[in-house]
């Protein structure tokens, strides 16, 4: 153990240095620094694997949602973490998201406790963590969203002061939606790749490189490269709640910064950017209300939920789910390019809701 605490110890001290070079004499884009990233993620994820065994920090089955085998470490958002901060850094990226990047110590705090089995974190303290993180990005930056733009064919429906606790809402939100997105290998991940990808795709064509996005899917790949078992099952690990929150935060403050300060996208296309993991939490409410349930008692009536319980195994629901997200992301793009209006992708969406809404819903129950 100390051996490993050791080696730990000594590549994150490198990768301290070579921020802190970074940080001084600006980004160091080299094979070097790429291939320093890659090993030493690979290396921190190898340790810090084990390391989260040995505390406990893990996920178990429970017969009901859970239904993986063994116990897994709940690492993937720690070493995502860290990934992110060494690219944002060694690569440079806007200064906007090293202030998002610095808001997610409390999302990670407390969903690292919460995942110690050790200690009984309750879903309240979650949330605080969550809004803490929402308002050091608003606090630091002033960057809200300030207006919903033609949503309804009227004119541009301006927010004011009521903008930051529907941002913060907002913000939530999507974090509690990667969370319960996340029940099968891969999907909240893979999801997010897609989401970034377009982004990045989108500002390419205009003539941008969104280093943040190459950052943050570069992450994702080394995490999925884990998550997925392609280093053996014995080296599987997990988001856990702090890194499916995480994911939502960061793209959620994209999707805000892009739409309200860099105005490239509109406030409703950022909705069809994250179709998949807003309307599988829309409808999961939705339908919690509806039968009289909490919307915050857990349950089995997610998206992947549905399609495992069609029958479908959970490569094909990645697959299924990253097609979706592929239309849903390519329609919010079309949208951007073609200037398409606001009030029809508005109704658009809320039409297709309530279909799927009313076919969720009829379907039978399995026995």
């Amino acid at each position: 153990m100390i051996l490993k605490n050791l080696s730990i110890f000594l590549v994150l001290s490198i990768y301290v240095l070579v921020i802190i070079v970074a940080y001084s004499e600006g980004p160091l884009i080299s094979v070097q620094s790429f291939i320093l990233g890659l090993i030493g993620i690979l290396v921190i994820t190898f340790i810090a694997s084990s390391i989260a065994k040995s505390i406990n920090l893990v996920d178990e089955a429970d017969g009901r949602r859970k239904d993986h085998k063994g116990a897994i470490p709940l690492t993937g958002g720690l070493i995502l973490f860290i990934s992110i901060i060494y690219g944002a850094f060694v690569f440079g990226v806007n200064t906007f998201y090293i202030y998002i990047i610095a808001s997610l110590l409390p999302i990670m705090i407390i969903g690292t406790l919460d995942g110690l089995k050790a200690i009984e974190v309750p879903w309240t303290l979650r949330l605080v963590g969550q809004i803490l993180a929402s308002w050091i990005v608003i606090l630091t930056t002033d960057i809200y969203v300030r207006d919903l733009g033609n949503l309804f064919g009227q004119g541009i429906v301006n927010l004011g002061g009521f903008g930051i606790p529907f941002t913060i809402l907002g913000v939530v939100g999507l974090c509690n939606a990667f969370n319960m997105l996340d029940g099968r290998d891969g999907l909240a991940a893979s999801v997010a790749i897609v989401i970034v990808s377009s982004i990045f795709m989108l500002l390419f064509f205009q003539g941008t490189i969104f280093m943040m996005g190459l950052v943050i899917i570069s992450s994702l790949i080394i995490f999925l490269l884990f998550n997925l078992g392609f280093f053996g099952v014995e080296r599987k690990i997990f988001l856990g709640d702090h890194g499916s929150n995480a994911l939502g935060h960061i793209i959620a403050w994209i999707l805000i910064f892009l739409s309200q300060e860099e105005k490239i996208i509109t406030a409703i296309s950022a909705i069809w950017f994250a179709f998949l993991p807003i309307t599988d939490a829309l409808m999961t409410i939705a339908r919690r209300l509806i039968a009289l349930r909490s919307p915050f008692l857990a349950d089995r009536e997610h998206f992947h939920h549905i399609l495992s319980n069609a029958g479908f195994s959970d490569r094909s629901v990645l697959i299924i789910f990253i097609f979706i997200s592929m239309i849903t992301a390519t329609l919010a793009m079309i949208s951007v390019h073609f200037n398409l209006k606001e009030y029809n992708l508005f109704y658009g969406y809320i039409t297709l809701l309530i279909i799927m809404l009313l076919l969720t819903g009829s379907r039978k129950k399995p026995s």
